[in-house]
Protein backbone atom coordinates (compact mmCIF):
# COMPACT_ATOMS: atom_id res chain seq x y z
CA UNK A 1 0.00 0.00 0.00
CA UNK A 2 1.31 3.19 -0.56
CA UNK A 3 2.44 5.16 2.03
CA UNK A 4 1.37 8.46 3.28
CA UNK A 5 4.23 10.66 2.61
CA UNK A 6 4.09 9.24 -0.99
CA UNK A 7 0.37 9.59 -1.38
CA UNK A 8 0.90 13.52 -0.31
CA UNK A 9 3.81 14.26 -1.83
CA UNK A 10 1.80 12.89 -5.07
CA UNK A 11 -1.34 14.83 -4.39
CA UNK A 12 0.85 17.78 -3.97
CA UNK A 13 2.26 17.28 -7.70
CA UNK A 14 -1.00 16.99 -9.20
CA UNK A 15 -2.45 20.50 -7.36
CA UNK A 16 1.21 21.70 -8.22
CA UNK A 17 1.03 23.03 -3.71
CA UNK A 18 4.36 23.81 -2.66
CA UNK A 19 5.12 22.83 0.91
CA UNK A 20 5.14 26.45 1.80
CA UNK A 21 1.49 26.69 0.68
CA UNK A 22 0.49 23.73 2.46
CA UNK A 23 1.84 25.10 5.08
CA UNK A 24 -0.07 28.41 4.88
CA UNK A 25 -3.59 26.44 3.98
CA UNK A 26 -2.44 24.05 6.64
CA UNK A 27 -0.80 25.67 9.45
CA UNK A 28 1.85 23.20 9.90
CA UNK A 29 5.76 24.02 9.64
CA UNK A 30 7.17 23.36 6.64
CA UNK A 31 9.86 21.51 8.23
CA UNK A 32 7.57 19.20 10.01
CA UNK A 33 5.27 18.47 6.66
CA UNK A 34 8.78 17.46 5.19
CA UNK A 35 9.53 15.14 7.56
CA UNK A 36 6.01 13.52 7.27
CA UNK A 37 6.64 13.15 3.72
CA UNK A 38 10.06 11.32 4.09
CA UNK A 39 8.84 9.09 6.48
CA UNK A 40 10.75 10.93 9.35
CA UNK A 41 7.93 12.37 11.40
CA UNK A 42 4.33 10.26 12.03
CA UNK A 43 0.86 11.82 10.83
CA UNK A 44 -1.58 12.48 13.18
CA UNK A 45 -5.32 11.78 12.03
CA UNK A 46 -5.17 16.23 12.47
CA UNK A 47 -2.62 16.23 9.74
CA UNK A 48 -4.03 14.19 7.63
CA UNK A 49 -7.38 15.82 7.47
CA UNK A 50 -5.72 18.85 7.10
CA UNK A 51 -3.62 18.13 4.22
CA UNK A 52 -6.84 16.02 3.11
CA UNK A 53 -8.99 19.59 2.64
CA UNK A 54 -6.23 21.28 1.30
CA UNK A 55 -5.56 19.57 -1.29
CA UNK A 56 -8.95 18.27 -1.73
CA UNK A 57 -7.88 15.01 -1.53
CA UNK A 58 -11.94 13.50 -0.53
CA UNK A 59 -10.34 11.08 1.96
CA UNK A 60 -7.68 9.62 -0.31
CA UNK A 61 -4.68 10.97 2.60
CA UNK A 62 -6.67 9.71 5.61
CA UNK A 63 -7.32 6.53 3.77
CA UNK A 64 -3.59 6.11 3.72
CA UNK A 65 -3.27 6.87 7.25
CA UNK A 66 -4.47 3.75 8.37
CA UNK A 67 -6.23 4.29 11.08
CA UNK A 68 -7.27 1.21 12.66
CA UNK A 69 -5.45 -0.06 15.58
CA UNK A 70 -4.96 -3.23 16.99
CA UNK A 71 -8.19 -4.58 18.65
CA UNK A 72 -10.27 -2.08 16.53
CA UNK A 73 -11.86 -5.28 15.10
CA UNK A 74 -12.87 -7.11 18.12
CA UNK A 75 -14.19 -3.85 19.54
CA UNK A 76 -16.59 -3.24 16.54
CA UNK A 77 -17.76 -6.56 16.53
CA UNK A 78 -18.65 -6.60 20.06
CA UNK A 79 -20.34 -3.28 19.65
CA UNK A 80 -22.15 -4.35 16.15
CA UNK A 81 -22.69 -8.37 16.61
CA UNK A 82 -26.14 -8.95 17.12
CA UNK A 83 -27.14 -5.42 16.81
CA UNK A 84 -30.43 -5.84 16.70
CA UNK A 85 -31.55 -8.89 19.03
CA UNK A 86 -28.93 -8.85 21.65
CA UNK A 87 -30.51 -9.35 24.57
CA UNK A 88 -29.21 -9.48 28.57
CA UNK A 89 -30.45 -11.74 31.11
CA UNK A 90 -33.33 -9.62 32.67
CA UNK A 91 -32.75 -11.06 36.39
CA UNK A 92 -29.14 -9.85 36.48
CA UNK A 93 -29.72 -6.60 34.38
CA UNK A 94 -33.52 -5.11 35.14
CA UNK A 95 -34.84 -7.02 38.12
CA UNK A 96 -38.22 -6.99 38.79
CA UNK A 97 -40.00 -6.50 42.28
CA UNK A 98 -43.36 -7.34 43.14
CA UNK A 99 -44.93 -4.50 42.99
CA UNK A 100 -48.89 -3.41 43.81
CA UNK A 101 -51.04 -1.11 41.83
CA UNK A 102 -54.01 0.16 41.46
CA UNK A 103 -56.34 -0.05 38.82
CA UNK A 104 -56.03 3.28 36.00
CA UNK A 105 -52.90 4.36 38.08
CA UNK A 106 -50.49 3.89 35.34
CA UNK A 107 -51.15 7.85 33.63
CA UNK A 108 -51.03 9.76 37.17
CA UNK A 109 -48.02 7.25 38.02
CA UNK A 110 -46.11 7.70 34.28
CA UNK A 111 -46.62 11.46 34.47
CA UNK A 112 -45.05 12.22 37.71
CA UNK A 113 -41.86 9.60 36.73
CA UNK A 114 -41.47 11.46 33.73
CA UNK A 115 -41.36 15.17 35.82
CA UNK A 116 -38.30 13.03 37.63
CA UNK A 117 -36.75 11.56 34.44
CA UNK A 118 -36.92 15.28 33.59
CA UNK A 119 -35.17 16.32 36.65
CA UNK A 120 -32.38 13.76 36.70
CA UNK A 121 -31.85 14.90 32.86
CA UNK A 122 -31.84 18.72 34.19
CA UNK A 123 -29.43 17.51 37.09
CA UNK A 124 -26.99 15.99 34.97
CA UNK A 125 -26.11 19.18 33.07
CA UNK A 126 -24.14 20.49 36.55
CA UNK A 127 -23.32 17.19 37.69
CA UNK A 128 -21.22 13.86 37.24
CA UNK A 129 -23.15 10.49 36.10
CA UNK A 130 -22.78 9.04 40.07
CA UNK A 131 -25.28 11.93 41.25
CA UNK A 132 -28.13 9.85 39.03
CA UNK A 133 -27.70 6.54 37.88
CA UNK A 134 -28.88 4.84 41.36
CA UNK A 135 -31.63 7.04 41.71
CA UNK A 136 -32.74 6.27 37.65
CA UNK A 137 -31.82 2.77 37.68
CA UNK A 138 -34.41 2.09 40.51
CA UNK A 139 -36.81 3.65 38.73
CA UNK A 140 -36.25 1.00 35.97
CA UNK A 141 -36.84 -1.63 38.67
CA UNK A 142 -40.20 0.20 40.04
CA UNK A 143 -41.19 0.76 36.73
CA UNK A 144 -41.05 -3.10 35.42
CA UNK A 145 -42.44 -4.20 38.98
CA UNK A 146 -45.59 -2.30 38.19
CA UNK A 147 -45.76 -3.08 34.83
CA UNK A 148 -46.06 -6.56 35.65
CA UNK A 149 -49.13 -6.07 37.87
CA UNK A 150 -51.17 -3.72 35.40
CA UNK A 151 -53.28 -4.32 32.47
CA UNK A 152 -52.92 -3.38 28.79
CA UNK A 153 -52.31 -0.66 27.50
CA UNK A 154 -51.22 0.63 31.25
CA UNK A 155 -48.28 -1.48 30.85
CA UNK A 156 -47.09 -0.80 27.88
CA UNK A 157 -46.95 3.12 28.66
CA UNK A 158 -45.05 2.03 32.05
CA UNK A 159 -42.59 -0.20 30.05
CA UNK A 160 -41.88 2.65 27.75
CA UNK A 161 -41.21 4.87 30.50
CA UNK A 162 -38.82 2.42 31.67
CA UNK A 163 -37.62 2.27 28.06
CA UNK A 164 -36.74 5.70 28.25
CA UNK A 165 -34.66 5.60 31.59
CA UNK A 166 -32.75 2.67 30.57
CA UNK A 167 -31.67 4.77 27.28
CA UNK A 168 -30.81 7.78 30.03
CA UNK A 169 -28.73 5.17 31.96
CA UNK A 170 -26.72 4.23 28.89
CA UNK A 171 -25.44 7.28 28.12
CA UNK A 172 -24.59 8.45 32.35
CA UNK A 173 -22.99 5.00 32.06
CA UNK A 174 -20.90 6.47 28.62
CA UNK A 175 -20.11 9.67 30.52
CA UNK A 176 -18.54 7.38 33.61
CA UNK A 177 -16.74 6.01 31.22
CA UNK A 178 -17.98 2.27 31.40
CA UNK A 179 -19.11 1.29 28.34
CA UNK A 180 -19.76 -2.18 28.94
CA UNK A 181 -22.23 -0.90 30.96
CA UNK A 182 -23.31 1.57 28.44
CA UNK A 183 -23.73 -1.22 25.74
CA UNK A 184 -25.46 -3.50 28.23
CA UNK A 185 -28.29 -0.49 29.30
CA UNK A 186 -28.53 0.11 25.25
CA UNK A 187 -29.15 -3.69 25.18
CA UNK A 188 -31.67 -3.58 27.43
CA UNK A 189 -33.50 -0.12 25.85
CA UNK A 190 -33.85 -2.51 22.52
CA UNK A 191 -35.64 -5.19 24.48
CA UNK A 192 -37.97 -3.73 26.09
CA UNK A 193 -38.68 -1.29 22.79
CA UNK A 194 -39.21 -4.47 21.16
CA UNK A 195 -41.40 -6.23 24.49
CA UNK A 196 -43.52 -2.79 23.72
CA UNK A 197 -43.68 -2.37 20.03
CA UNK A 198 -41.36 1.15 19.78
CA UNK A 199 -39.32 1.31 16.77
CA UNK A 200 -38.45 4.57 18.17
CA UNK A 201 -36.97 3.63 21.14
CA UNK A 202 -35.33 0.55 19.32
CA UNK A 203 -33.30 2.85 17.05
CA UNK A 204 -32.39 5.23 19.76
CA UNK A 205 -30.55 2.53 21.55
CA UNK A 206 -28.73 1.23 18.26
CA UNK A 207 -27.78 5.19 17.84
CA UNK A 208 -26.61 5.24 21.82
CA UNK A 209 -24.18 2.07 20.67
CA UNK A 210 -23.16 4.26 17.52
CA UNK A 211 -21.97 7.35 19.72
CA UNK A 212 -20.21 4.50 21.89
CA UNK A 213 -18.36 3.32 18.88
CA UNK A 214 -17.31 7.25 17.40
CA UNK A 215 -15.94 8.06 20.76
CA UNK A 216 -13.82 5.18 20.14
CA UNK A 217 -12.89 6.67 16.45
CA UNK A 218 -14.46 3.54 15.12
CA UNK A 219 -15.68 5.16 12.13
CA UNK A 220 -17.01 1.91 10.54
CA UNK A 221 -19.20 0.84 13.63
CA UNK A 222 -20.41 4.16 13.50
CA UNK A 223 -21.53 3.97 10.17
CA UNK A 224 -23.01 0.26 10.70
CA UNK A 225 -24.64 1.27 13.23
CA UNK A 226 -26.25 4.59 12.36
CA UNK A 227 -27.54 2.81 9.06
CA UNK A 228 -29.24 -0.02 11.00
CA UNK A 229 -30.85 2.42 13.25
CA UNK A 230 -31.68 4.53 10.00
CA UNK A 231 -33.83 1.47 8.90
CA UNK A 232 -36.10 1.32 11.25
CA UNK A 233 -39.96 2.85 10.76
CA UNK A 234 -39.10 5.23 13.29
CA UNK A 235 -40.09 8.79 13.40
CA UNK A 236 -38.64 11.53 11.00
CA UNK A 237 -36.69 13.03 14.24
CA UNK A 238 -35.10 9.43 15.04
CA UNK A 239 -34.49 9.20 11.12
CA UNK A 240 -32.82 12.27 10.95
CA UNK A 241 -30.67 12.08 14.22
CA UNK A 242 -29.84 8.67 11.97
CA UNK A 243 -28.67 10.09 9.12
CA UNK A 244 -26.83 12.73 11.13
CA UNK A 245 -24.86 10.12 13.04
CA UNK A 246 -24.44 8.37 9.55
CA UNK A 247 -22.57 11.52 8.03
CA UNK A 248 -20.48 11.77 11.52
CA UNK A 249 -19.54 8.51 11.21
CA UNK A 250 -18.59 8.91 7.58
CA UNK A 251 -16.59 12.04 8.69
CA UNK A 252 -14.33 9.62 10.96
CA UNK A 253 -13.59 7.56 8.09
CA UNK A 254 -12.60 9.92 6.29
CA UNK A 255 -15.46 9.71 3.50
CA UNK A 256 -16.31 13.54 2.84
CA UNK A 257 -18.59 12.65 0.02
CA UNK A 258 -20.46 10.01 1.72
CA UNK A 259 -20.32 12.80 4.61
CA UNK A 260 -22.28 15.03 2.63
CA UNK A 261 -24.17 12.49 1.02
CA UNK A 262 -26.07 11.93 4.65
CA UNK A 263 -25.97 15.48 5.46
CA UNK A 264 -28.25 16.27 2.44
CA UNK A 265 -30.32 13.10 3.19
CA UNK A 266 -31.18 15.03 6.42
CA UNK A 267 -31.45 18.47 5.07
CA UNK A 268 -33.94 16.85 2.33
CA UNK A 269 -35.77 14.80 5.43
CA UNK A 270 -36.12 18.28 7.35
CA UNK A 271 -37.53 20.34 4.41
CA UNK A 272 -40.23 17.41 4.31
CA UNK A 273 -43.92 17.97 5.40
CA UNK A 274 -43.48 15.46 8.05
CA UNK A 275 -40.90 18.37 10.07
CA UNK A 276 -42.63 21.35 8.28
CA UNK A 277 -46.29 20.60 9.60
CA UNK A 278 -44.59 20.23 13.21
CA UNK A 279 -43.07 23.27 12.94
CA UNK A 280 -45.92 25.53 11.58
CA UNK A 281 -47.89 24.05 14.34
CA UNK A 282 -47.31 26.06 18.04
CA UNK A 283 -49.56 23.31 19.50
CA UNK A 284 -47.82 20.70 18.15
CA UNK A 285 -44.43 21.84 19.41
CA UNK A 286 -45.59 22.40 22.81
CA UNK A 287 -47.23 18.69 22.99
CA UNK A 288 -43.72 17.79 22.79
CA UNK A 289 -42.43 19.73 24.95
CA UNK A 290 -40.32 22.73 23.34
CA UNK A 291 -41.34 25.63 22.44
CA UNK A 292 -40.88 26.61 18.32
CA UNK A 293 -37.87 28.78 17.93
CA UNK A 294 -36.79 31.15 15.22
CA UNK A 295 -35.77 29.77 11.58
CA UNK A 296 -32.19 29.69 10.92
CA UNK A 297 -31.10 29.36 7.15
CA UNK A 298 -27.80 27.00 6.62
CA UNK A 299 -25.79 27.17 3.58
CA UNK A 300 -25.04 23.37 3.12
CA UNK A 301 -21.65 22.47 1.75
CA UNK A 302 -21.09 21.39 -2.18
CA UNK A 303 -25.00 21.46 -2.57
CA UNK A 304 -27.42 24.49 -3.15
CA UNK A 305 -28.21 26.35 0.12
CA UNK A 306 -31.13 24.48 2.27
CA UNK A 307 -33.50 25.91 4.70
CA UNK A 308 -33.66 24.02 8.15
CA UNK A 309 -35.76 25.00 10.64
CA UNK A 310 -34.99 24.88 14.74
CA UNK A 311 -38.95 24.83 15.33
CA UNK A 312 -39.02 21.94 13.41
CA UNK A 313 -36.21 20.67 15.86
CA UNK A 314 -38.04 21.74 18.64
CA UNK A 315 -41.09 19.84 18.01
CA UNK A 316 -39.13 16.68 16.85
CA UNK A 317 -35.72 15.83 17.32
CA UNK A 318 -35.40 18.13 21.06
CA UNK A 319 -39.03 16.53 22.06
CA UNK A 320 -37.29 15.61 25.15
CA UNK A 321 -37.50 12.01 24.43
CA UNK A 322 -34.56 11.70 23.32
CA UNK A 323 -31.46 13.52 21.53
CA UNK A 324 -30.49 16.75 23.30
CA UNK A 325 -32.76 19.49 24.48
CA UNK A 326 -30.12 22.49 24.64
CA UNK A 327 -28.78 22.77 21.24
CA UNK A 328 -31.06 25.03 19.01
CA UNK A 329 -30.06 22.96 15.43
CA UNK A 330 -28.53 19.80 15.71
CA UNK A 331 -28.65 19.29 12.34
CA UNK A 332 -25.91 22.55 11.81
CA UNK A 333 -24.42 21.25 15.09
CA UNK A 334 -23.70 18.27 13.20
CA UNK A 335 -22.54 19.62 10.11
CA UNK A 336 -19.91 21.45 12.07
CA UNK A 337 -18.14 17.98 13.68
CA UNK A 338 -17.81 17.15 10.40
CA UNK A 339 -15.98 19.72 8.82
CA UNK A 340 -13.49 20.02 11.61
CA UNK A 341 -13.13 16.38 11.65
CA UNK A 342 -12.55 16.36 7.96
CA UNK A 343 -10.22 19.46 7.88
CA UNK A 344 -12.27 21.95 6.97
CA UNK A 345 -11.46 24.62 10.24
CA UNK A 346 -12.26 27.62 9.22
CA UNK A 347 -16.02 27.20 8.18
CA UNK A 348 -16.25 24.56 11.43
CA UNK A 349 -15.29 27.40 13.60
CA UNK A 350 -17.72 29.65 12.08
CA UNK A 351 -20.66 27.61 12.42
CA UNK A 352 -19.42 25.38 15.57
CA UNK A 353 -19.39 28.52 17.43
CA UNK A 354 -22.64 30.11 16.60
CA UNK A 355 -24.24 27.27 17.53
CA UNK A 356 -22.48 26.58 20.91
CA UNK A 357 -23.41 29.94 21.61
CA UNK A 358 -26.94 29.60 21.34
CA UNK A 359 -27.06 26.66 23.81
CA UNK A 360 -28.25 27.85 27.51
CA UNK A 361 -25.79 29.01 29.82
CA UNK A 362 -27.38 26.40 32.52
CA UNK A 363 -27.08 23.45 30.44
CA UNK A 364 -22.95 23.27 31.38
CA UNK A 365 -22.33 19.17 29.90
CA UNK A 366 -23.79 20.57 26.58
CA UNK A 367 -22.10 23.74 26.13
CA UNK A 368 -18.88 22.28 27.27
CA UNK A 369 -19.20 19.35 24.84
CA UNK A 370 -20.11 21.57 21.99
CA UNK A 371 -17.69 23.99 23.13
CA UNK A 372 -14.83 21.99 23.33
CA UNK A 373 -15.16 21.37 19.69
CA UNK A 374 -15.22 25.27 18.75
CA UNK A 375 -11.46 24.77 21.02
CA UNK A 376 -10.31 21.85 18.18
CA UNK A 377 -11.90 24.05 15.25
CA UNK A 378 -9.86 26.92 16.14
CA UNK A 379 -6.82 25.55 17.15
CA UNK A 380 -7.09 23.88 13.61
CA UNK A 381 -7.67 27.31 12.10
CA UNK A 382 -4.85 28.34 13.92
CA UNK A 383 -6.74 31.10 15.90
CA UNK A 384 -4.83 30.37 19.70
CA UNK A 385 -6.19 33.01 21.44
CA UNK A 386 -9.79 32.17 20.74
CA UNK A 387 -9.42 28.60 21.41
CA UNK A 388 -7.75 29.58 24.52
CA UNK A 389 -10.63 31.49 25.65
CA UNK A 390 -13.60 29.12 24.61
CA UNK A 391 -11.07 26.16 26.73
CA UNK A 392 -11.33 28.63 29.52
CA UNK A 393 -14.66 28.53 29.83
CA UNK A 394 -14.62 24.84 29.59
CA UNK A 395 -12.29 23.76 31.98
CA UNK A 396 -14.29 26.08 34.31
CA UNK A 397 -16.98 23.51 34.35
CA UNK A 398 -15.44 20.39 33.06
CA UNK A 399 -14.47 18.69 36.94
CA UNK A 400 -18.24 18.77 38.31
CA UNK A 401 -19.08 17.19 35.14
CA UNK A 402 -16.60 14.15 35.30
CA UNK A 403 -17.71 13.48 31.49
CA UNK A 404 -15.43 10.58 29.77
CA UNK A 405 -16.86 12.41 26.36
CA UNK A 406 -15.49 15.54 27.20
CA UNK A 407 -12.37 14.19 28.27
CA UNK A 408 -11.42 12.32 25.53
CA UNK A 409 -12.35 15.48 23.22
CA UNK A 410 -9.61 17.40 25.87
CA UNK A 411 -7.06 14.57 24.51
CA UNK A 412 -7.16 15.92 21.05
CA UNK A 413 -7.07 19.53 22.26
CA UNK A 414 -3.87 18.49 24.47
CA UNK A 415 -2.82 17.18 20.61
CA UNK A 416 -3.48 20.77 19.31
CA UNK A 417 -2.49 22.19 21.49
CA UNK A 418 1.08 20.59 21.75
CA UNK A 419 1.84 22.31 18.73
CA UNK A 420 1.34 25.84 19.90
CA UNK A 421 3.57 25.43 23.68
CA UNK A 422 5.62 28.48 23.20
CA UNK A 423 2.38 30.64 23.68
CA UNK A 424 2.01 32.25 26.24
CA UNK A 425 -1.63 30.80 26.84
CA UNK A 426 -0.99 27.46 25.95
CA UNK A 427 1.79 27.45 27.75
CA UNK A 428 -0.69 28.29 31.12
CA UNK A 429 -3.52 26.09 30.55
CA UNK A 430 -1.71 23.04 29.03
CA UNK A 431 -0.90 21.62 32.02
CA UNK A 432 -4.29 21.92 33.61
CA UNK A 433 -5.99 20.44 30.19
CA UNK A 434 -3.71 17.55 30.55
CA UNK A 435 -4.64 17.03 33.79
CA UNK A 436 -8.32 16.71 33.02
CA UNK A 437 -8.23 15.03 29.91
CA UNK A 438 -6.42 11.98 31.65
CA UNK A 439 -8.34 11.88 34.93
CA UNK A 440 -10.68 8.95 35.40
CA UNK A 441 -14.35 9.06 36.42
CA UNK A 442 -15.09 8.53 40.27
CA UNK A 443 -18.52 7.49 39.35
Amino acid sequence: MESFGTRLRRYRGEQQCSLSILSARTHYSVGHLSKVENGLRTPTRELAASCDAALGARGALLAALGTERPGDAARREDRTAGSLAAELPDDTVLPAPPATLTHGAATSITAALTTVLDGLRATVQSAGPGAVLESAAAQVRALRGMAAHARAPEAGHLLSLAGRYAEFIAWMCQEADDERSALGWARATASLARHVGSPDMEANAVLRRSLLALYCDDGAATVELASAASGFPASPATRVRALLRLAQGHALSGDDLRCRRALDDAYNLLSSPAFSGLAADPVTAASHGSSPVPVTTLVHDGAAPRTASGAAYAAGCGSGHYGSRHVADPAAMARGWCLQVLGHHDEALSLLDAEAQRIPAHAHRARARFEVRVVLAALGANDVDRACATLREVLAVAPGLDSATLRTDLRGCVRALSRHRRHPAVAELLPVVSSHASRRTSA
